[in-house]
C-alpha cells in the first residue's frame, strides 16, 4: 500500500536488529572472541552510547575501568561493576545471563564433557 508517496506495506514488520558495535581495542575484540568460543551472544542495544544491553560509558569514573554494567533485579538498579571495556562488560552480561561464572571475567571457559564411551 502506498500512503503520501510512500510505501506503508512493512510499516508492521518489526525492525531488523542493530548490528554489534565495532570492538573499542584489542581487549574488545578478545572479549568478543572469548565470547565466540563460549557459545556466548552478546546482547546488543540500540538505545545506550556503548552498543550493549546494561552497558554504559562513565566518563568520570576514576582509573582505567569506565564501563559500568547495570541490570534490574528486583525492580531495582544494581550495578554489577565496572569494566575497561564495553565488551568486558558485554561478556560479563551474556555469562550472567548463561548462568555461568561471574567470579572471573579473565577464566577460561570450562572443558568440554568427556566423550560417552
Amino acid at each position: 500500500r502506498r500512503e503520501a508517496g510512500r510505501d506503508t506495506s512493512d510499516l508492521t514488520a518489526p525492525p531488523p536488529p542493530p548490528p554489534p558495535p565495532e570492538p573499542s581495542t584489542a581487549a574488545g575484540a578478545e572479549a568478543i572472541q572469548l565470547a565466540e568460543r563460549e557459545g556466548l551472544t552478546l546482547a546488543i542495544s540500540s538505545s545506550n552510547n556503548t552498543g550493549y544491553k546494561g552497558v554504559c560509558y562513565n566518563p568520570n569514573q576514576t582509573g582505567s575501568k569506565k564501563y559500568q554494567l547495570s541490570v534490574r533485579v528486583g525492580g531495582k538498579q544494581a550495578t554489577l561493576g565496572y569494566f575497561a571495556t564495553a565488551e568486558q562488560a558485554a561478556l560479563f552480561y551474556a555469562r550472567r545471563e548463561a548462568g555461568r561464572d561471574t567470579s572471573d571475567l579473565t577464566a577460561p571457559p570450562p572443558p568440554p564433557p568427556p566423550p560417552e564411551p
